[in-house]
């Protein structure tokens, strides 16, 4: 089965389930390659090369990602107990051997452990839920908890489809930098803040560390430009407004991932934030944690509307 996701086109021996295999153009897409192992199987291949892990992490499930590399250069993802991932050299092909039954390795796979080999071959990605407006992409960055899915979701329930849940991943294109659109799952709340029906965006795949996991109805295939950046706080203290921010790269820097020591890389990496920051208008949004999602979603519309002219509100 064929599918496309953060750049990459994939192979996958098995379903993903709620994914699309008529997601977007796939000719010349960077190819990765997906099979199911077992266990054993992955452990006969592996050959750890010692010392520190490349990276662990706890996931919003409270169950631990690590990546670890080998004596081959290969690497390995272990997400707690539940799965392993083995990436080859070439990082071509992946190995999943899930332990059991279950869709929590398919979620962590399609959201945490593919962005992170679609960085590794070179895209850029931003910690951010995006939507597609009709101007272009609409990224929105914010601390954990802070309710950037809650505002996506509200946009979605105004017609805008979902461009990524939780990673955008970014190219430079030959004009202006490019987004390349995720998979159509999204997590969301149980109970969704402003009293939207999960049901009218999509169906639930499973409830999934508390939260509920979907595969949206209303998405977007194909690469699109970012349009706005949008930077959301929320704090008892802060006023409902929006406004626009001067073009700073450095703004971005708490919500980039992947960020290497390569000097090569950090220079491509500048030259593509530059330019992002340059085409997108870059906005700052507060609310207090009482204000509902519908007037956030009012002020980014209004923004997007009256770009580059600031929109406030109360």
């Amino acid at each position: 089965m064929l599918y496309s996701a953060y750049g990459l086109r994939i192979n996958s021996s098995f379903a993903l389930t709620g994914a699309r295999t008529d997601a977007g153009p796939l000719e010349d897409l960077p190819s990765l390659t997906l099979a199911l192992q077992r266990p054993d199987e992955i452990d006969s291949a592996w050959r750890t090369a010692g010392g520190p892990p490349e990276w662990r992490g706890l996931l919003g499930d409270g169950r631990e990602l690590l990546m670890e590399r080998g004596v081959d250069g290969d690497l390995l993802f272990s997400y707690g107990e539940l799965a392993r991932f083995h990436l080859d050299p070439s990082m071509q092909r992946l190995d999943c051997a899930p332990s059991g039954a279950g869709l929590d390795w398919q979620r962590t796979l399609i959201s945490k452990v593919i962005p992170t080999i679609s960085v590794m071959r070179g895209y850029e990605a931003l910690h951010a839920s995006a939507v597609d407006a009709p101007e272009g992409v609409v990224a929105i960055m914010a601390p954990s908890g802070s309710g950037k899915s809650t505002l996506a979701t509200e946009l979605l329930a105004r017609g805008w489809p979902l461009f990524a849940d939780d990673v955008l991943a970014l190219s430079q294109g030959e004009a202006e930098v490019q987004a390349h659109p995720g998979t159509p799952h999204m997590n969301i709340a149980l109970a969704p803040a402003g009293g939207i029906d999960p049901l009218t965006l999509g169906d639930t795949l499973a409830v999934l560390g508390g939260e509920r996991w979907l595969s949206v109805a209303t998405v977007t295939a194909r690469p699109r430009p970012v349009r706005m950046l949008c930077l959301l706080e929320r704090r008892p203290d802060l006023a409902l407004e929006i406004h626009t921010l001067s073009s700073n790269p450095l703004v971005l820097a708490p919500y980039m991932l992947g960020l290497s020591s390569d000097p090569e890389r950090q220079r491509s990496r500048f030259s593509l934030y530059a330019n992002l920051i340059e085409s997108a208008t870059l906005v700052r949004l507060t609310a207090g944690v009482e204000d509902p999602p519908r007037l956030l979603a009012d002020l980014v519309e209004q923004a997007l509307a009256q770009r580059p002219e600031p929109a406030v509100a109360r």
